[in-house]
């Protein structure tokens, strides 16, 4: 009982400590990306370790929420990267922006998903040839997913599934699964809901 009541204290200033360097960790790196990006919408948050590789050329919405290890870069140029309000981009997301991305509101990427702008052909070391992707609004992309770059439109509402290998555009409010990703349902939420 004595080892409880004296170590109880020092246990709940640990904790404490912890979630106050994890909110002042949050909160340096928000202030550190409205600071170097063209533009970042109100409420927005970047958890640490979020990289953006052409900030100047990054316009987010409001609302948006970048987990750690988020990461959007370019092999050539200064293509942009817009991202619509209340986009959710979880954990070790990865996009390429070589040929440009837009992501449409309400979306959500989750963990170590993957989504390229650009090819190479069959040959690895050969100059990037760009190719812009639009995803719309209110998509959701499942864990692991890879968007390759002959994918050019994702449509509003569609549905990505966990691990799917995306191959060519994704019509509006279906869902896709599988490698190589095809329609397995049609008429999602997003569509009922609205």
């Amino acid at each position: 009982m004595l080892l409880k009541a004296i170590f109880r204290p020092v246990f709940l200033a640990f904790a404490l400590s912890a979630k106050i360097k994890r909110r002042l960790g949050l909160y340096t790196a928000t202030y550190f990306h409205r600071a170097r990006l063209a533009r970042v919408g109100k409420g927005c948050l970047f958890q640490p370790g979020v990289r953006f590789a052409n900030p100047a050329v990054v316009k987010i919405g409001r609302d948006c929420y970048f987990w750690r290890g988020c990461e959007a870069s370019a092999e050539i140029g200064d293509a942009p990267l817009m991202i619509g309000d209340h986009v959710q981009i979880n954990r070790d997301v990865h996009l390429d922006v070589t040929g440009g991305l837009s992501i449409g509101a309400g979306t959500l990427i989750s963990e170590e998903a993957v989504i390229y702008t650009h090819d190479h052909g069959s040959d690895p070391r050969s100059r990037p040839t760009p190719m812009g992707k639009f995803i719309g609004s209110h998509v959701w992309i499942g864990m692991r997913a890879v968007i390759l770059p002959q994918c050019r439109r994702i449509g509003e509402g569609a549905i990505i599934g966990a691990g799917a290998v995306v191959t060519k555009d994704v019509p509006a409010g279906v869902t896709v699964a599988g490698n190589p990703a095809r329609i397995v349902a049609t008429g999602t939420a997003v569509e009922v809901a609205a």
